[in-house]
Protein backbone atom coordinates (compact mmCIF):
# COMPACT_ATOMS: atom_id res chain seq x y z
CA UNK A 1 0.00 0.00 0.00
CA UNK A 2 1.38 3.28 -0.99
CA UNK A 3 1.46 6.51 1.00
CA UNK A 4 -1.31 8.02 -1.09
CA UNK A 5 -3.62 5.11 -0.51
CA UNK A 6 -3.10 5.36 3.26
CA UNK A 7 -4.12 9.04 3.24
CA UNK A 8 -7.20 8.29 1.20
CA UNK A 9 -8.24 5.56 3.64
CA UNK A 10 -7.87 7.93 6.58
CA UNK A 11 -9.94 10.59 4.84
CA UNK A 12 -12.81 8.17 4.31
CA UNK A 13 -12.80 7.04 7.91
CA UNK A 14 -12.88 10.67 9.27
CA UNK A 15 -16.46 12.25 9.62
CA UNK A 16 -17.39 15.15 7.21
CA UNK A 17 -18.38 18.60 8.75
CA UNK A 18 -22.05 19.72 8.49
CA UNK A 19 -22.86 22.48 5.82
CA UNK A 20 -23.59 26.02 7.10
CA UNK A 21 -25.80 28.74 5.38
CA UNK A 22 -24.27 32.23 4.77
CA UNK A 23 -26.69 35.16 5.44
CA UNK A 24 -26.18 38.61 3.57
CA UNK A 25 -27.96 41.65 5.10
CA UNK A 26 -28.70 44.45 2.40
CA UNK A 27 -28.00 48.14 3.24
CA UNK A 28 -30.88 50.78 3.09
CA UNK A 29 -30.59 53.44 0.18
CA UNK A 30 -32.46 56.82 0.34
CA UNK A 31 -32.46 57.24 -3.49
CA UNK A 32 -35.55 55.13 -3.77
CA UNK A 33 -37.60 57.94 -2.23
CA UNK A 34 -36.46 60.77 -4.56
CA UNK A 35 -39.31 60.33 -7.06
CA UNK A 36 -42.09 60.40 -4.45
CA UNK A 37 -40.41 63.32 -2.66
CA UNK A 38 -40.14 65.30 -5.89
CA UNK A 39 -43.79 64.65 -6.70
CA UNK A 40 -44.84 65.78 -3.22
CA UNK A 41 -42.72 68.96 -3.57
CA UNK A 42 -44.23 69.89 -6.92
CA UNK A 43 -47.72 69.28 -5.68
CA UNK A 44 -47.05 71.42 -2.60
CA UNK A 45 -45.59 74.23 -4.77
CA UNK A 46 -48.65 74.24 -6.99
CA UNK A 47 -50.97 74.28 -3.97
CA UNK A 48 -49.08 77.17 -2.38
CA UNK A 49 -48.53 79.01 -5.68
CA UNK A 50 -52.10 78.97 -6.88
CA UNK A 51 -53.86 78.39 -3.56
CA UNK A 52 -52.30 81.20 -1.58
CA UNK A 53 -50.41 83.43 -4.08
CA UNK A 54 -52.28 82.90 -7.34
CA UNK A 55 -54.62 85.51 -8.73
CA UNK A 56 -57.10 82.98 -9.96
CA UNK A 57 -58.52 82.47 -13.43
CA UNK A 58 -60.10 85.17 -15.57
CA UNK A 59 -61.93 85.04 -18.90
CA UNK A 60 -61.10 87.41 -21.76
CA UNK A 61 -63.24 87.42 -24.89
CA UNK A 62 -61.63 88.18 -28.28
CA UNK A 63 -63.05 88.26 -31.78
CA UNK A 64 -60.12 86.15 -33.03
CA UNK A 65 -57.38 84.21 -31.26
CA UNK A 66 -54.83 85.31 -33.93
CA UNK A 67 -52.31 82.60 -33.26
CA UNK A 68 -52.74 82.50 -29.48
CA UNK A 69 -52.11 79.06 -27.99
CA UNK A 70 -52.28 77.30 -24.64
CA UNK A 71 -49.51 78.35 -22.23
CA UNK A 72 -48.97 81.62 -24.14
CA UNK A 73 -47.78 84.28 -21.69
CA UNK A 74 -49.55 87.38 -20.47
CA UNK A 75 -47.13 90.32 -20.26
CA UNK A 76 -47.22 93.69 -18.54
CA UNK A 77 -44.35 96.05 -19.51
CA UNK A 78 -42.37 93.04 -20.71
CA UNK A 79 -42.85 90.97 -17.52
CA UNK A 80 -44.81 87.72 -17.48
CA UNK A 81 -47.84 88.07 -15.16
CA UNK A 82 -50.03 85.20 -16.31
CA UNK A 83 -50.48 82.17 -18.56
CA UNK A 84 -53.18 81.14 -21.00
CA UNK A 85 -54.74 77.92 -19.72
CA UNK A 86 -57.57 77.21 -22.12
CA UNK A 87 -59.09 78.60 -25.35
CA UNK A 88 -62.71 77.87 -26.20
CA UNK A 89 -65.50 79.21 -28.43
CA UNK A 90 -68.67 80.74 -26.98
CA UNK A 91 -72.09 79.23 -27.58
CA UNK A 92 -73.01 81.73 -30.33
CA UNK A 93 -69.78 80.89 -32.22
CA UNK A 94 -68.93 84.58 -32.39
CA UNK A 95 -66.12 85.03 -29.89
CA UNK A 96 -63.07 83.24 -28.58
CA UNK A 97 -62.99 82.83 -24.80
CA UNK A 98 -59.45 82.75 -23.41
CA UNK A 99 -59.09 81.38 -19.88
CA UNK A 100 -56.05 82.99 -18.21
CA UNK A 101 -54.41 82.17 -14.90
CA UNK A 102 -53.09 85.44 -13.43
CA UNK A 103 -50.41 85.99 -10.81
CA UNK A 104 -51.47 87.19 -7.38
CA UNK A 105 -49.44 90.37 -7.94
CA UNK A 106 -52.03 91.47 -10.51
CA UNK A 107 -55.10 90.99 -8.31
CA UNK A 108 -55.49 94.72 -7.72
CA UNK A 109 -55.29 95.37 -11.51
CA UNK A 110 -58.20 93.11 -12.45
CA UNK A 111 -60.79 95.87 -12.77
CA UNK A 112 -63.38 96.80 -15.35
CA UNK A 113 -61.12 99.43 -16.93
CA UNK A 114 -58.28 96.95 -17.48
CA UNK A 115 -57.61 96.29 -21.16
CA UNK A 116 -56.34 93.14 -22.85
CA UNK A 117 -55.09 92.72 -26.41
CA UNK A 118 -53.17 90.17 -28.47
CA UNK A 119 -49.66 90.95 -29.70
CA UNK A 120 -48.62 88.97 -32.77
CA UNK A 121 -45.00 88.39 -33.84
CA UNK A 122 -43.81 90.35 -36.85
CA UNK A 123 -41.02 92.48 -38.31
CA UNK A 124 -43.18 95.53 -39.01
CA UNK A 125 -43.29 97.15 -35.60
CA UNK A 126 -40.75 95.39 -33.39
CA UNK A 127 -37.86 94.28 -35.59
CA UNK A 128 -36.38 90.85 -35.02
CA UNK A 129 -37.39 91.06 -31.35
CA UNK A 130 -41.03 91.22 -32.34
CA UNK A 131 -40.56 88.19 -34.61
CA UNK A 132 -38.88 86.09 -31.92
CA UNK A 133 -41.14 87.05 -29.02
CA UNK A 134 -44.09 84.89 -30.08
CA UNK A 135 -47.76 85.63 -29.65
CA UNK A 136 -48.79 86.85 -26.18
CA UNK A 137 -51.55 88.76 -24.40
CA UNK A 138 -50.84 92.33 -23.34
CA UNK A 139 -52.45 93.94 -20.33
CA UNK A 140 -52.93 97.60 -19.35
CA UNK A 141 -54.37 98.11 -15.82
CA UNK A 142 -57.35 100.43 -15.49
CA UNK A 143 -59.86 101.71 -12.96
CA UNK A 144 -63.25 100.44 -11.81
CA UNK A 145 -64.76 97.59 -9.83
CA UNK A 146 -63.20 94.18 -9.48
CA UNK A 147 -64.21 91.66 -12.16
CA UNK A 148 -63.14 88.34 -13.66
CA UNK A 149 -64.74 88.73 -17.10
CA UNK A 150 -63.15 91.06 -19.68
CA UNK A 151 -63.63 91.98 -23.29
CA UNK A 152 -60.38 92.17 -25.24
CA UNK A 153 -59.69 94.83 -27.88
CA UNK A 154 -58.20 94.39 -31.32
CA UNK A 155 -55.40 96.96 -31.05
CA UNK A 156 -52.89 97.98 -28.43
CA UNK A 157 -53.93 100.99 -26.32
CA UNK A 158 -51.77 103.95 -25.41
CA UNK A 159 -50.00 103.17 -22.14
CA UNK A 160 -49.41 105.58 -19.28
CA UNK A 161 -45.86 106.90 -18.77
CA UNK A 162 -43.88 104.64 -16.43
CA UNK A 163 -41.90 107.47 -14.77
CA UNK A 164 -41.30 111.21 -14.84
CA UNK A 165 -40.71 112.70 -18.26
CA UNK A 166 -42.55 114.14 -21.25
CA UNK A 167 -44.75 112.60 -23.90
CA UNK A 168 -44.59 113.88 -27.49
CA UNK A 169 -47.03 113.17 -30.31
CA UNK A 170 -45.39 112.03 -33.56
CA UNK A 171 -47.63 112.49 -36.59
CA UNK A 172 -47.33 110.60 -39.86
CA UNK A 173 -49.45 109.45 -42.76
CA UNK A 174 -49.31 105.96 -44.15
CA UNK A 175 -46.59 104.59 -41.84
CA UNK A 176 -46.31 100.95 -40.82
CA UNK A 177 -47.16 99.71 -37.34
CA UNK A 178 -45.04 100.89 -34.42
CA UNK A 179 -44.53 98.40 -31.61
CA UNK A 180 -45.66 99.37 -28.12
CA UNK A 181 -42.57 99.48 -25.91
CA UNK A 182 -40.14 100.12 -28.77
CA UNK A 183 -37.23 102.28 -27.58
CA UNK A 184 -36.82 105.99 -28.25
CA UNK A 185 -33.14 106.81 -28.77
CA UNK A 186 -31.02 109.95 -28.78
CA UNK A 187 -27.53 109.63 -30.27
CA UNK A 188 -27.67 105.87 -29.83
CA UNK A 189 -28.73 105.98 -26.14
CA UNK A 190 -32.15 104.77 -24.99
CA UNK A 191 -34.05 107.86 -23.87
CA UNK A 192 -37.61 106.57 -23.61
CA UNK A 193 -40.18 104.25 -25.11
CA UNK A 194 -43.24 104.16 -27.36
CA UNK A 195 -46.44 104.18 -25.32
CA UNK A 196 -48.70 103.36 -28.25
CA UNK A 197 -50.30 104.71 -31.42
CA UNK A 198 -53.80 105.79 -32.39
CA UNK A 199 -55.58 107.37 -35.33
CA UNK A 200 -56.41 111.04 -34.90
CA UNK A 201 -59.78 111.59 -36.55
CA UNK A 202 -59.51 115.38 -36.30
CA UNK A 203 -56.13 115.73 -37.99
CA UNK A 204 -56.49 112.53 -40.07
CA UNK A 205 -53.04 111.28 -39.15
CA UNK A 206 -51.54 108.43 -37.16
CA UNK A 207 -50.43 109.76 -33.77
CA UNK A 208 -47.56 107.88 -32.11
CA UNK A 209 -47.07 108.64 -28.40
CA UNK A 210 -43.35 108.78 -27.65
CA UNK A 211 -42.27 109.06 -24.01
CA UNK A 212 -38.86 110.60 -23.16
CA UNK A 213 -37.50 110.35 -19.62
CA UNK A 214 -36.76 113.49 -17.67
CA UNK A 215 -33.00 113.20 -18.18
CA UNK A 216 -33.33 113.60 -21.97
CA UNK A 217 -36.55 115.64 -22.10
CA UNK A 218 -34.72 118.97 -22.48
CA UNK A 219 -32.92 117.67 -25.57
CA UNK A 220 -36.23 117.71 -27.43
CA UNK A 221 -36.50 121.24 -28.85
CA UNK A 222 -38.82 122.94 -31.29
CA UNK A 223 -36.44 122.15 -34.17
CA UNK A 224 -36.08 118.44 -33.23
CA UNK A 225 -36.92 115.84 -35.87
CA UNK A 226 -37.97 112.20 -35.24
CA UNK A 227 -37.56 109.27 -37.63
CA UNK A 228 -38.01 105.50 -37.71
CA UNK A 229 -34.63 103.83 -37.30
CA UNK A 230 -33.71 100.21 -37.78
CA UNK A 231 -33.23 98.21 -40.92
CA UNK A 232 -30.35 98.45 -43.37
CA UNK A 233 -29.51 101.59 -45.34
CA UNK A 234 -27.98 101.03 -48.79
CA UNK A 235 -26.78 104.06 -50.77
CA UNK A 236 -25.17 104.25 -54.20
CA UNK A 237 -23.09 107.41 -54.70
CA UNK A 238 -20.12 108.55 -56.73
CA UNK A 239 -17.77 107.12 -54.09
CA UNK A 240 -19.28 103.66 -54.43
CA UNK A 241 -21.80 101.52 -52.60
CA UNK A 242 -22.13 102.13 -48.87
CA UNK A 243 -24.30 100.29 -46.37
CA UNK A 244 -25.05 101.37 -42.86
CA UNK A 245 -27.58 103.15 -40.69
CA UNK A 246 -28.37 100.20 -38.45
CA UNK A 247 -26.85 98.34 -35.52
CA UNK A 248 -27.74 94.89 -34.21
CA UNK A 249 -29.85 96.44 -31.46
CA UNK A 250 -31.81 98.53 -33.94
CA UNK A 251 -32.47 95.46 -36.10
CA UNK A 252 -33.93 93.67 -33.06
CA UNK A 253 -35.95 96.53 -31.51
CA UNK A 254 -36.71 98.94 -34.44
CA UNK A 255 -36.39 102.15 -32.37
CA UNK A 256 -37.55 105.71 -32.94
CA UNK A 257 -34.68 108.21 -32.93
CA UNK A 258 -34.61 111.99 -32.80
CA UNK A 259 -32.12 114.65 -33.87
CA UNK A 260 -31.72 118.18 -32.50
CA UNK A 261 -29.56 120.78 -34.34
CA UNK A 262 -26.62 122.17 -32.39
CA UNK A 263 -27.15 125.72 -33.71
CA UNK A 264 -30.49 127.53 -33.25
CA UNK A 265 -32.26 124.51 -31.73
CA UNK A 266 -35.10 126.59 -30.30
CA UNK A 267 -36.64 126.39 -26.81
CA UNK A 268 -37.43 123.04 -25.14
CA UNK A 269 -40.64 121.41 -26.35
CA UNK A 270 -43.53 121.21 -23.92
CA UNK A 271 -45.31 118.04 -22.90
CA UNK A 272 -47.74 116.97 -25.63
CA UNK A 273 -45.93 118.86 -28.44
CA UNK A 274 -46.47 117.49 -31.92
CA UNK A 275 -43.70 116.57 -34.38
CA UNK A 276 -43.56 114.96 -37.80
CA UNK A 277 -42.35 111.35 -37.94
CA UNK A 278 -40.04 110.77 -40.93
CA UNK A 279 -39.21 107.49 -42.63
CA UNK A 280 -35.43 107.99 -42.74
CA UNK A 281 -32.64 109.93 -41.08
CA UNK A 282 -31.87 111.93 -44.23
CA UNK A 283 -35.49 113.09 -44.52
CA UNK A 284 -35.53 113.99 -40.80
CA UNK A 285 -32.34 116.03 -41.04
CA UNK A 286 -33.73 117.81 -44.10
CA UNK A 287 -36.90 118.71 -42.22
CA UNK A 288 -35.21 119.68 -38.95
CA UNK A 289 -34.77 123.32 -37.94
CA UNK A 290 -31.50 124.96 -37.00
CA UNK A 291 -29.37 127.11 -39.27
CA UNK A 292 -30.65 125.49 -42.50
CA UNK A 293 -32.42 128.03 -44.70
CA UNK A 294 -35.31 127.20 -47.03
CA UNK A 295 -35.35 127.96 -50.77
CA UNK A 296 -37.50 126.76 -53.63
CA UNK A 297 -36.88 126.10 -57.32
CA UNK A 298 -39.13 125.10 -60.23
CA UNK A 299 -38.00 122.51 -62.79
CA UNK A 300 -39.63 122.55 -66.20
CA UNK A 301 -39.10 118.86 -66.93
CA UNK A 302 -39.80 115.71 -64.91
CA UNK A 303 -38.06 115.17 -61.56
CA UNK A 304 -37.97 111.36 -61.56
CA UNK A 305 -36.39 109.92 -58.42
CA UNK A 306 -36.31 113.21 -56.49
CA UNK A 307 -37.59 112.79 -52.94
CA UNK A 308 -37.24 114.43 -49.53
CA UNK A 309 -33.82 113.76 -48.07
CA UNK A 310 -31.88 113.65 -51.34
CA UNK A 311 -28.74 115.83 -51.25
CA UNK A 312 -28.27 119.36 -52.56
CA UNK A 313 -24.76 119.97 -53.89
CA UNK A 314 -22.52 122.81 -55.03
CA UNK A 315 -19.48 121.76 -57.06
CA UNK A 316 -19.97 118.21 -55.83
CA UNK A 317 -20.04 119.18 -52.12
CA UNK A 318 -23.25 118.56 -50.19
CA UNK A 319 -24.61 121.82 -48.76
CA UNK A 320 -28.15 120.73 -47.85
CA UNK A 321 -31.04 118.40 -48.61
CA UNK A 322 -34.36 118.38 -50.43
CA UNK A 323 -37.16 118.83 -47.92
CA UNK A 324 -40.26 118.65 -50.14
CA UNK A 325 -41.28 117.78 -53.72
CA UNK A 326 -44.76 118.69 -54.96
CA UNK A 327 -46.79 118.94 -58.14
CA UNK A 328 -48.93 122.03 -58.74
CA UNK A 329 -51.54 122.73 -61.40
CA UNK A 330 -51.73 126.27 -62.84
CA UNK A 331 -55.28 126.99 -64.08
CA UNK A 332 -54.31 130.15 -66.00
CA UNK A 333 -52.01 128.28 -68.38
CA UNK A 334 -53.35 124.76 -67.87
CA UNK A 335 -49.85 123.50 -67.11
CA UNK A 336 -48.07 121.65 -64.32
CA UNK A 337 -45.09 122.85 -62.31
CA UNK A 338 -42.93 121.07 -59.75
CA UNK A 339 -41.93 123.27 -56.80
CA UNK A 340 -38.94 121.62 -55.11
CA UNK A 341 -38.13 122.93 -51.62
CA UNK A 342 -34.50 122.68 -50.51
CA UNK A 343 -32.70 123.57 -47.28
CA UNK A 344 -29.13 124.91 -47.37
CA UNK A 345 -26.76 125.04 -44.40
CA UNK A 346 -24.83 128.36 -44.37
CA UNK A 347 -21.97 126.65 -42.52
CA UNK A 348 -21.21 124.60 -45.64
CA UNK A 349 -20.41 127.87 -47.45
CA UNK A 350 -18.19 129.07 -44.58
CA UNK A 351 -20.63 131.85 -43.74
CA UNK A 352 -20.32 133.11 -40.14
CA UNK A 353 -22.76 131.20 -37.92
CA UNK A 354 -22.59 131.56 -34.14
CA UNK A 355 -24.81 130.70 -31.19
CA UNK A 356 -25.79 134.36 -30.93
CA UNK A 357 -26.76 134.71 -34.61
CA UNK A 358 -30.43 135.02 -35.45
CA UNK A 359 -32.28 133.47 -38.32
CA UNK A 360 -32.78 136.95 -39.80
CA UNK A 361 -29.03 137.58 -39.89
CA UNK A 362 -28.38 134.20 -41.49
CA UNK A 363 -31.10 134.79 -44.08
CA UNK A 364 -29.66 138.19 -45.06
CA UNK A 365 -26.10 136.83 -45.42
CA UNK A 366 -27.24 133.77 -47.37
CA UNK A 367 -29.51 135.75 -49.69
CA UNK A 368 -26.70 138.18 -50.49
CA UNK A 369 -24.32 135.32 -51.38
CA UNK A 370 -26.87 133.48 -53.52
CA UNK A 371 -27.92 136.71 -55.24
CA UNK A 372 -24.38 137.26 -56.47
CA UNK A 373 -23.96 133.63 -57.52
CA UNK A 374 -27.25 133.60 -59.44
CA UNK A 375 -26.29 136.83 -61.22
CA UNK A 376 -23.02 135.19 -62.29
CA UNK A 377 -24.89 132.21 -63.77
CA UNK A 378 -25.70 129.77 -60.96
CA UNK A 379 -28.82 127.70 -61.71
CA UNK A 380 -30.56 124.73 -60.11
CA UNK A 381 -30.16 121.51 -62.10
CA UNK A 382 -31.04 117.86 -61.56
CA UNK A 383 -28.05 115.68 -60.73
CA UNK A 384 -28.27 112.24 -62.30
CA UNK A 385 -26.44 108.94 -61.89
CA UNK A 386 -24.87 106.87 -64.63
CA UNK A 387 -25.93 103.66 -62.92
CA UNK A 388 -29.46 104.57 -61.88
CA UNK A 389 -31.29 106.80 -64.40
CA UNK A 390 -33.32 109.62 -62.91
CA UNK A 391 -32.69 112.45 -60.54
CA UNK A 392 -30.41 111.66 -57.59
CA UNK A 393 -30.30 115.17 -56.13
CA UNK A 394 -30.26 118.89 -56.86
CA UNK A 395 -27.05 120.55 -58.01
CA UNK A 396 -26.43 124.31 -58.02
CA UNK A 397 -24.03 124.86 -60.93
CA UNK A 398 -22.74 127.74 -63.08
CA UNK A 399 -24.57 126.84 -66.29
CA UNK A 400 -26.40 130.08 -67.15
CA UNK A 401 -25.30 133.29 -68.86
CA UNK A 402 -24.22 135.99 -66.41
CA UNK A 403 -26.71 138.77 -65.84
CA UNK A 404 -29.74 136.90 -67.21
CA UNK A 405 -31.46 135.98 -63.91
CA UNK A 406 -31.63 136.94 -60.26
CA UNK A 407 -32.77 135.52 -56.92
CA UNK A 408 -36.49 136.14 -56.51
CA UNK A 409 -37.03 137.58 -53.02
CA UNK A 410 -40.24 135.82 -52.01
CA UNK A 411 -40.93 133.64 -48.98
CA UNK A 412 -39.11 131.38 -49.44
CA UNK A 413 -36.75 132.88 -52.07
CA UNK A 414 -36.75 131.26 -55.52
CA UNK A 415 -33.52 130.01 -57.12
CA UNK A 416 -33.97 129.91 -60.91
CA UNK A 417 -33.60 126.55 -62.59
CA UNK A 418 -31.59 125.89 -65.73
CA UNK A 419 -33.65 126.39 -68.89
CA UNK A 420 -32.30 123.20 -70.45
CA UNK A 421 -31.25 119.94 -68.90
CA UNK A 422 -27.67 119.63 -67.76
CA UNK A 423 -25.49 116.57 -67.51
CA UNK A 424 -26.98 113.14 -68.00
CA UNK A 425 -30.52 114.39 -67.54
CA UNK A 426 -30.02 116.88 -70.36
CA UNK A 427 -28.55 114.19 -72.59
CA UNK A 428 -31.47 111.89 -71.87
CA UNK A 429 -33.90 114.73 -72.59
CA UNK A 430 -32.18 115.44 -75.92
CA UNK A 431 -32.30 111.76 -76.81
CA UNK A 432 -35.98 111.68 -75.96
CA UNK A 433 -36.60 114.71 -78.17
CA UNK A 434 -34.68 113.10 -81.06
CA UNK A 435 -36.62 109.88 -80.54
CA UNK A 436 -39.88 111.83 -80.54
CA UNK A 437 -38.96 113.57 -83.80
CA UNK A 438 -38.01 110.27 -85.40
CA UNK A 439 -41.27 108.80 -84.20
CA UNK A 440 -43.21 111.67 -85.79
CA UNK A 441 -41.56 111.17 -89.19
CA UNK A 442 -43.79 109.59 -91.91
CA UNK A 443 -41.49 106.58 -92.19
CA UNK A 444 -44.01 104.42 -94.02
CA UNK A 445 -44.68 107.12 -96.60
CA UNK A 446 -40.95 107.73 -97.09
CA UNK A 447 -40.35 104.01 -97.48
CA UNK A 448 -43.14 103.85 -100.09
CA UNK A 449 -41.59 106.69 -102.09
CA UNK A 450 -38.19 105.03 -101.94
CA UNK A 451 -39.63 101.77 -103.19
CA UNK A 452 -41.41 103.60 -106.05
CA UNK A 453 -38.24 105.52 -106.98
CA UNK A 454 -36.17 102.34 -106.93
CA UNK A 455 -38.70 100.61 -109.21
CA UNK A 456 -38.64 103.51 -111.68
CA UNK A 457 -34.86 103.57 -111.68
CA UNK A 458 -34.79 99.83 -112.33
CA UNK A 459 -37.24 100.27 -115.23
CA UNK A 460 -35.21 103.15 -116.69
CA UNK A 461 -31.90 101.31 -116.42
CA UNK A 462 -33.28 98.19 -118.09
CA UNK A 463 -35.02 100.15 -120.95
CA UNK A 464 -33.65 99.01 -124.41
CA UNK A 465 -34.10 102.52 -125.88
CA UNK A 466 -31.85 103.97 -123.16
CA UNK A 467 -29.24 101.34 -123.91
CA UNK A 468 -29.35 102.23 -127.64
CA UNK A 469 -29.16 105.95 -126.85
CA UNK A 470 -26.08 105.39 -124.70
CA UNK A 471 -24.43 103.42 -127.47
CA UNK A 472 -25.18 106.19 -129.99
CA UNK A 473 -23.83 108.76 -127.55
CA UNK A 474 -20.62 106.78 -127.16
CA UNK A 475 -20.18 106.68 -130.96
CA UNK A 476 -20.84 110.43 -131.24
CA UNK A 477 -18.30 111.19 -128.52
CA UNK A 478 -15.75 109.06 -130.35
CA UNK A 479 -16.32 111.07 -133.55
CA UNK A 480 -16.08 114.36 -131.66
CA UNK A 481 -12.84 113.22 -130.09
CA UNK A 482 -11.41 112.50 -133.52
CA UNK A 483 -12.41 115.95 -134.76
CA UNK A 484 -10.88 117.51 -131.67
CA UNK A 485 -7.61 115.70 -132.28
CA UNK A 486 -7.57 116.86 -135.90
CA UNK A 487 -8.39 120.39 -134.81
CA UNK A 488 -5.55 120.47 -132.29
CA UNK A 489 -3.19 119.40 -135.06
CA UNK A 490 -4.35 122.26 -137.37
CA UNK A 491 -4.65 124.98 -134.75
CA UNK A 492 -0.90 125.62 -134.87
CA UNK A 493 -0.71 126.56 -138.62
CA UNK A 494 -3.93 128.57 -138.37
CA UNK A 495 -2.59 130.52 -135.46
CA UNK A 496 0.70 131.16 -137.22
CA UNK A 497 -1.14 132.40 -140.30
CA UNK A 498 -3.23 134.75 -138.16
CA UNK A 499 -0.10 136.12 -136.53
CA UNK A 500 1.48 136.68 -139.98
CA UNK A 501 -1.69 138.49 -141.11
CA UNK A 502 -1.61 140.67 -138.05
CA UNK A 503 2.04 141.50 -138.66
CA UNK A 504 1.34 142.39 -142.32
CA UNK A 505 -1.55 144.58 -141.27
CA UNK A 506 0.63 146.40 -138.79
CA UNK A 507 3.30 146.87 -141.42
CA UNK A 508 0.73 148.29 -143.83
CA UNK A 509 -0.58 150.60 -141.18
CA UNK A 510 2.92 151.86 -140.41
CA UNK A 511 3.59 152.47 -144.03
CA UNK A 512 0.39 154.37 -144.36
CA UNK A 513 1.33 156.56 -141.40
CA UNK A 514 4.56 157.45 -143.06
CA UNK A 515 2.67 158.47 -146.17
CA UNK A 516 0.33 160.64 -144.13
CA UNK A 517 3.21 162.29 -142.42
CA UNK A 518 4.89 163.21 -145.72
CA UNK A 519 1.64 164.16 -147.45
CA UNK A 520 -0.77 165.92 -145.10
CA UNK A 521 -2.86 167.03 -147.99
CA UNK A 522 -4.07 163.43 -148.54
CA UNK A 523 -7.68 162.69 -148.19
CA UNK A 524 -9.31 161.90 -144.76
CA UNK A 525 -10.44 158.46 -146.01
CA UNK A 526 -6.91 157.27 -146.05
CA UNK A 527 -6.46 158.02 -142.36
CA UNK A 528 -9.63 156.21 -141.57
CA UNK A 529 -8.33 153.22 -143.52
CA UNK A 530 -5.18 153.13 -141.45
CA UNK A 531 -7.15 153.08 -138.20
CA UNK A 532 -9.29 150.20 -139.43
CA UNK A 533 -6.19 148.25 -140.44
CA UNK A 534 -4.68 148.78 -136.99
CA UNK A 535 -7.82 147.54 -135.22
CA UNK A 536 -7.98 144.54 -137.57
CA UNK A 537 -4.41 143.63 -136.71
CA UNK A 538 -5.13 143.83 -133.01
CA UNK A 539 -8.23 141.67 -133.40
CA UNK A 540 -6.36 139.06 -135.41
CA UNK A 541 -3.54 138.96 -132.85
CA UNK A 542 -6.06 138.55 -129.99
CA UNK A 543 -7.77 135.74 -131.88
CA UNK A 544 -4.47 134.01 -132.42
CA UNK A 545 -3.58 134.20 -128.74
CA UNK A 546 -7.04 132.93 -127.67
CA UNK A 547 -6.81 129.96 -130.04
CA UNK A 548 -3.35 129.20 -128.68
CA UNK A 549 -4.70 129.04 -125.14
CA UNK A 550 -8.07 127.44 -126.03
CA UNK A 551 -7.71 125.18 -129.08
CA UNK A 552 -11.14 123.58 -128.32
CA UNK A 553 -12.80 126.91 -129.16
CA UNK A 554 -12.72 125.92 -132.80
CA UNK A 555 -15.39 123.30 -131.97
CA UNK A 556 -17.11 124.75 -128.89
CA UNK A 557 -17.00 128.40 -129.75
CA UNK A 558 -15.85 131.20 -127.49
CA UNK A 559 -16.96 131.02 -123.87
CA UNK A 560 -19.04 133.75 -122.27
Amino acid sequence: MSEYDQHDEERRKAPEPAPEARVHIAKWSPWIWIVPALAIFIAGYLVVRYGFFGGGDIAVRFADARGLDRYSPVRFRGAKVGTVQKITIDEQLRQVVVRISMDASMNHALKKGTRFWIVEPGLEGGGLGGLLSGTYVGIAPGEGDQTRDFKGQEYAPVLTPPEAGRTFILEARGIGPVAVGAPVQFQGIRAGMILGAEYDETRRVTAVHAFVVQRFADHVRQSTAFWRAGGLSLSLTGSGVSMGGASLASLINAPIEFYTPEVLPGPPAANGSRFALYDSQSAAEAGAGGPQLTYVTYFAGPVRGLAPGTPVQMKGVQVGRVSDVRLRYIPQSATLETPVTIRIDPRKLQLPVSDFATIVDLRAAMNEALQKLVYKGMRATLASSLVLPGASGVSLEMVGRPGTAHLVMTEPPIIPAASGGAGIEGALTSLNQVAARIQNLPLEEIAGHLRSTAARMDTLVNDPALRQSLQSLNRSLAEIEKVAVLTRENVGPITQSLRNAATAAETAAGRANQLLATAPQQNYDLGQLIKELTRAADAVRALAEYLTENPDAVLKGRGK
